[in-house]
């Protein structure tokens, strides 16, 4: 996966040079704030349950996971059942262009900019920078907003309170939440739970660097 990565950042250097310098200005400033921030940093437990929800072979490959792609292929193609196949790199890369038009023109362009956002960011801060300014839902612009518009204290969360606030990634929360959608935050935080003990033995999070000992889990 990394070879094939290495040789789309090539192609994406030639190709997309006047945006990748203007999306590395923007990653290197956000990177700084994250460095910066005096207070509310996204837990390790966070980051861990947003590798294993959104992006389990996240140290493995560089930028692009091809074998989530072929899934997906398969899988709309085939079974006629659409399914994601983003990265963290490449959910970090829409965030902070502001590009979130479907179209196939817009997912290669995001594919092809993924392969270099470890340039601007260390790899093992990724999945904390996204946290930082991901979408959690109605003025819940990043970490810090959704804490404090959830009454949350971020030095104090539990296991369940941080699942359920990574699981809004997925499903953001709107301003009149109904029913359904309390029922699918809730749903993917159990599932991402449950993810969080299969993973937490393997080498999934090996990369990150902040350790968590499961035991606070």
């Amino acid at each position: 996966m990394r070879a094939l990565a290495r040789t789309v950042s090539l192609v994406a250097l030639w190709l997309l040079r006047r945006e990748w310098l203007k999306l590395r200005a923007e990653l290197i400033r956000e990177y700084r704030s994250h460095v910066d921030a005096a207070g509310c940093h996204p837990t390790a437990l966070a980051q861990q349950l947003l590798i294993s929800g959104e992006d389990h072979r996240f140290f493995r490959h560089g930028g692009i996971d091809t074998i989530a792609i072929c899934r997906a292929i398969w899988r709309g193609i085939v079974l006629g059942r659409p399914e994601g196949a983003s990265t963290i790199e490449m959910q970090l890369v829409r965030v902070v262009s502001g590009r979130f038009e479907r179209s196939l023109r817009r997912k290669l362009r995001e594919m092809a900019l993924a392969t270099l956002v470890a340039r601007a960011i260390p790899k093992e801060a990724l999945p904390a920078v996204y946290l930082r300014i991901g979408y959690f839902g109605w003025r819940m612009n990043g970490f810090e907003d959704a804490c404090r518009r959830l009454g949350l204290g971020a030095a104090a969360l539990t296991p369940a309170q941080t699942a359920g606030l990574v699981a809004r990634l997925k499903y953001p929360q709107p301003r009149a939440t109904g029913p359904e959608r309390w029922n699918q935050i809730n749903a993917r935080a159990q599932h991402l739970l449950r993810l969080h003990s299969l993973h937490r033995c393997g080498r999934t999070y090996a990369g990150l660097a902040i350790e968590v000992r499961y035991e606070t889990v």
